[in-house]
C-alpha cells in the first residue's frame, strides 16, 4: 500500500483542500483538555491545518513518504512524521484528540486493530477518537477479494465494514457515537460512496 499511496499523493488532483463537513461538525461537540492532536493518515494535510485552526498543537502522519515530504517544504508549526508501519513513535497519553479520517479501512482487519490499540494508548484519558471508515454498501472502491479497482488506487487493498463491525472494532472505548454518509461521485449516478463516522471516546 505504501507504494500505491506514494503515487496516489504524486497527482495534484489528490491534494485535498477542504475538510470533511462531517469532521468539521464532530469537532465543534468536544472540548478536549488536553490540545496536542495527533492527524493519523494525514494525506494532503487537509485535516491538519483545520485542527490547527482550532488552537490544537498539532502533529500529523502518514505512510506515504510523498506527502509528508511535499508538506515539509511550507513553512508551518505542525510536526509532520513519516510513518512507514505500524510502530508508531507516539508516547502514552500524548494527545486529547486523534483524528483518523478515512485511514483503517486500507488495511487488513488485524492490522486496522493494531494500529487503533496503538492510537487508543496515545490518546490520554478523557480523549477522543474521530474518524471515518468505509460502510457496507460502498461501490466506489471496486472491491474484489479486498483488492480495490479504482484509478488512482489500483491494486491497493481495502475492506468494507457493517454497522456491527464498527462496533465491534471501537469496543475498547467508553462512549461511541456513529453516524452515516452517502454520495455518489459527480457524473457517476449509479456509484455510492459510503461512509461510517464516528466520535469515540477513552
Amino acid at each position: 500500500m505504501k507504494n500505491v499511496w506514494d503515487e496516489h499523493y504524486e497527482r495534484p488532483k489528490s491534494k485535498l483542500a477542504f475538510p470533511d463537513e462531517n469532521l468539521v461538525r464532530l469537532l465543534s461537540r468536544i472540548k478536549p483538555n488536553n490540545r496536542k492532536a495527533l492527524d493519523f493518515g494525514c494525506g494532503s494535510g487537509r485535516h491538519s491545518y483545520l485542527l490547527r485552526n482550532e488552537g490544537y498543537e498539532v502533529t500529523a502522519c502518514d505512510t506515504a513518504k510523498t506527502t509528508i515530504d511535499n508538506l515539509k517544504l511550507e513553512p508551518s508549526p505542525i510536526q509532520w512524521i513519516h510513518t512507514p508501519d505500524s510502530h508508531l513513535p507516539f508516547s502514552p497519553k500524548e494527545f486529547g484528540l486523534i483524528v483518523s479520517w478515512g485511514v483503517f479501512h486500507y488495511n487488513k482487519r488485524e492490522e486496522a486493530k493494531k494500529l487503533l490499540s496503538s492510537l487508543y494508548s496515545s490518546l490520554d484519558t478523557g480523549g477522543f477518537l474521530l474518524g471515518s471508515i468505509r460502510a457496507e454498501g460502498d461501490t466506489h472502491l471496486g472491491l474484489s477479494k479486498g483488492k480495490m479497482n479504482l484509478a488512482d488506487l489500483s491494486g491497493g487493498y481495502a475492506e468494507i465494514y457493517t454497522l456491527e463491525d464498527l462496533k465491534e472494532f471501537l469496543s475498547i472505548f467508553s462512549n461511541v457515537s456513529i453516524g452515516y454518509s452517502e454520495r455518489t461521485p459527480l457524473g457517476k449516478l449509479e456509484e455510492r460512496i459510503c461512509h461510517w463516522f464516528f466520535l469515540a471516546e477513552k
